[in-house]
């Protein structure tokens, strides 16, 4: 009689574990969301680059880290420029999307899958940029589109992540 108590004891410690196993995927996606959820809200991210898009349909994978941080009204961009400029300078300069901004739009709205479509509007020193459209998925994966008012529109893919304290 004791084994089978011993038996049924074991049995259900497996079924706990067992089941406890099964939730937390689905746990940690919920915390995940949550999480980012929180970033996009409070305006505090940080974006990766991993590749860039020409208007011509050209992709680049970018070996380099490239990327947008967001944290509440300051703006920071280091993204690369890859594609036609309408206009020139003299002396011919950097093409690449390198600015800070304290002064831009922010409209972030959520779409029906759960993700999130941002539009940062008319940042200040831009060095061209008119629009800069974020379309973040509910698991973080995150397309950027930058229209300038003097180059091609180019695209970037990459990922959202939480901006550190450094």
């Amino acid at each position: 009689m004791s084994s089978f108590k011993f038996s049924c004891i074991l049995l259900l410690l497996v079924m706990v574990c067992f089941n406890s196993r099964a939730q937390s995927p689905d746990q940690k996606k919920k915390d995940n969301y949550a999480e980012l959820k929180n970033r996009i809200e409070s305006k505090k991210y940080l974006f990766q680059a991993q590749s860039a898009t020409t208007q011509k349909g050209r992709t680049i994978q970018l070996t380099s880290a490239y990327t947008l941080k967001l944290n509440n009204d300051s703006l920071q961009v280091d993204l690369p420029y890859y594609g036609r400029a309408y206009t020139s300078q003299y002396p011919p300069t950097d093409l690449s999307l390198r600015f800070n901004s304290n002064q831009f739009g922010y409209v972030a709205d959520t779409t029906k899958k759960g993700g999130w479509d941002i539009t940062i509007s008319e940042p200040k020193n831009s060095s061209g940029v008119s629009k800069i459209n974020l379309f973040i998925s509910s698991s973080g994966y995150c397309t950027i589109r930058v229209t300038s008012n003097d180059r091609d529109m180019i695209s970037f893919y990459g990922t959202i992540a939480a901006l550190s304290d450094r």
